[in-house]
């Protein structure tokens, strides 16, 4: 009997252990309230406030941009972004959140889109055991402020081809661009999270209203391919709200080549099916509209906006789908300006 017993408490045991290494869900929230003066007046700042969170960690980060402008025909004022705020970590035996990170620096978009992002930085504070350290990100951006990216070329026509193709009426062929070269985002936090360095590109098409992407992300020694969209829709039976829905998958059997940037989570043949890679949906509360010009076409964008929403990864681990919802979080005026 005594042997039972202490063969019961071995199973309790490692049951106990086997949960307590569970690897947390992929699923990340996002949040975001994005103030836009420079819509109405460039010499104001735009002022976000992001917040990413998931079952390990919570950031909030901000970021103020001046406008990119040309004044006197002459002078050029490249546009400048400054991020700043902090994060902490989740103690998973209570939950108890616990300061462990500090955002800084700023980021420059030139002129001609070249953006270096070495001189943001993270500090993490000591917690426990763990030393204080700092990190700060690599690599170079090309953004569109006034000009379209060349490093997009080939996808920017691959997309084109496509929703041009398909389409019967007048034909948009203005496009916006975004270029990662290696771009080094660090860990939140958790010294097990060594951060994601992104490659590839991004293409927002104005005939479609969608971001397509072409991802390459390399996260603590292992790389994943992500292909796909996320479009840009006005949300069905609500006034004043539009939506972002994320479909990036894995190379699978099924989509090659450009044919996954194309990919729908939706599809009729595949309602039910789930996608390998990231998926989720950002819910955009839009008010305060102005008229600007894109590319020499008047459209109406909101000089406020409250965003709030999740991004799910299936077979992709939480960091991955942490450092997506961070560059998204760094490049507020990219997906929620205009």
């Amino acid at each position: 009997m005594k042997s039972l017993v202490l063969a019961g408490v071995a199973v309790l045991g490692l049951t106990s252990i086997a949960a307590a290494q569970t690897a947390p869900p992929a699923t990340v929230t996002f949040a975001t309230i994005a103030d836009m003066p420079t819509l109405r007046d460039s010499k104001k700042q735009d002022h976000f406030e992001v917040t990413i969170s998931d079952a390990q960690v919570v950031s909030n980060v901000t970021v103020d941009c001046t406008a990119g402008r040309t004044e006197l025909l002459i002078v050029r004022r490249d546009k400048v972004c400054a991020v700043g705020g902090n994060g902490a970590i989740v103690n998973p035996a209570n939950q108890q959140k616990l300061p462990r990170t500090q955002f800084t620096g700023q980021y420059t978009v030139a002129a001609d889109g070249y953006t270096d992002a070495k001189a943001l930085g993270i500090n993490y504070l000591a917690v426990g055991k763990v030393p204080a350290d700092s990190k700060q990100f690599g690599g170079t951006l090309n953004l569109k402020p006034e000009l379209s990216s060349s490093g997009a070329a080939g996808l920017t026509e691959a997309v084109l081809k496509k929703v041009t193709g398909d389409t019967t009426g007048p034909i948009n062929g203005a496009v916006d661009t975004v270029d990662l070269n290696r771009l080094y985002i660090p860990g939140a936090g958790l010294p097990s999270d060594k951060g994601c360095t992104w490659s590839g590109n991004m293409v927002f098409a104005y005939q479609t209203y969608s971001w397509f992407m072409s991802l390459n992300a390399e996260c603590d020694g292992k790389t994943y391919e992500l292909k796909g969209n996320m479009p840009f829709t006005d949300t069905a039976g609500v006034e004043g709200q539009t939506q972002y829905d994320v479909t990036l998958t894995l190379p699978s059997t099924e989509l090659v080549g450009d044919d996954a940037l194309f990919a729908s989570a939706d599809a009729n043949a595949d309602l039910f099916a789930t996608v390998d890679g990231i998926t989720g949906q950002i819910i955009m509360k839009n008010s305060n509209m102005v008229q600007v010009d894109v590319d020499g076409e008047k459209i109406s964008t909101p000089m406020t906006v409250d965003a709030s929403g999740s991004l799910t990864g299936t077979n992709v681990p939480l960091e991955v789908v942490r450092s997506f919802a961070m560059l998204i979080g760094i490049l507020p005026s990219t997906f929620f300006g205009a």
